[in-house]
């Protein structure tokens, strides 16, 4: 608080006025405190935020990684992590959204933790060459690959999504998928796993053969 005291003065028929009253005025109020932001982390807007991983804010506030880009420090491209063999896990997953099957085989390395994710139908074709590159992105069936789940979100730091290669299902039912993908190609894509879209200049893994096989009980 600022004090200030104010003084009458003496009038000129020599009458001396009472002193007048002590007014408090308020000083300007304190400005707020600026959070403090320890390095790696950076003050983007009103958070701090660690830009060595976050994909948004990648090595400076407001740098977006790219489709299939991962936050390392700088916005770099995925190590190569989509296996050639992918079999039955304590981890694995099978979600039915609508019509589709959704099975999730989570796969571990020093990394971290990138699901392998296949989405069906029952009408999808058993024992059947499918053409990938003649399925839209986004459609039935698929065969998707995150890198480095992030714990917290439950989003990984890359998505890619396999844009070529012959899809052959040997088995699928609501607990069971098993098959091939050969000769494949993975784009990034951003939008994540559950609303890709292929971002034209993102990276992309070619060549890929895996084996799959994702299971929490035989098909009836």
């Amino acid at each position: 608080m600022v004090f200030v005291l104010l003084f009458a003065a003496c009038g000129d028929d020599g009458v001396t006025k009472p002193d007048a009253g002590v007014i408090l005025i308020d000083a300007a109020p304190d400005a707020p405190a600026v959070p403090v932001c320890s390095a790696p982390s950076k003050m983007c807007g009103a958070s701090c935020l660690d830009v060595s991983v976050d994909e948004s804010n990648c090595g400076d506030c407001g740098v977006v990684c790219g489709g299939g880009e991962a936050c390392m420090g700088t916005c770099a491209c995925a190590p190569a992590f989509i296996p050639a063999d992918v079999q039955p896990g304590s981890f694995d997953q099978f979600q039915a959204m609508g019509a589709a099957q959704i099975a999730i085989g989570p796969q571990f390395d020093s990394n971290g933790i990138h699901p392998i994710i296949i989405g069906y139908t029952a009408t999808t074709p058993l024992n059947t060459d499918i053409d990938v590159s003649t399925v839209a992105v986004g459609s039935l069936p698929f065969i998707a690959a995150g890198y480095r789940v992030d714990t917290t979100t439950l989003t990984t730091d890359a998505a890619f999504v396999a844009t070529s290669g012959t899809l052959r299902l040997t088995s699928a039912c609501a607990t069971n998928v098993q098959g091939t993908l050969t000769n494949a190609t993975f784009r990034g894509v951003t939008g994540g796993l559950m609303n890709p879209v292929v971002d034209p200049d993102g990276c992309m893994f070619t060549g890929v053969t895996m084996a799959f096989h994702i299971s929490t009980a035989p098909c009836p």
